[in-house]
């Protein structure tokens, strides 16, 4: 069942489709190699995903740097709204008196 908009040619996905078939076959026979249904990928391709896995390692560090900082400046703010509300009562007594 070759699908239209899949980005591989007929041949392609015959192939990929025989390995599958034949690793679904075997998957319990400890004894076989491992089918291996897709091609490995070039050395380019691995240095690739290597660059997009540290790339996003340090987003991942830059963004919880910057949520440490937003919730330490949230709470600085929640404590200082907590000061200034006793100030506030204070003034209002004295005003009523």
């Amino acid at each position: 069942m070759f699908d239209t908009y899949v980005t591989l040619s007929a041949d392609q996905y015959n192939a990929i489709s025989k390995k599958y078939e034949e690793f679904q076959r075997t998957c319990d026979d400890v004894t076989k190699e491992p089918i291996k249904v897709y091609s490995p990928l070039s050395q380019k391709n691995l240095e690739e995903l290597y660059l997009i896995r540290e790339v996003s390692k340090t987003l991942q560090k830059k963004k919880e740097e910057d949520m440490k900082k937003a919730a330490q400046a949230a709470a600085e703010q929640e404590k200082k709204a907590e000061e200034e509300k006793p100030e506030e009562k204070e003034k209002t007594e004295e005003e009523s008196k």
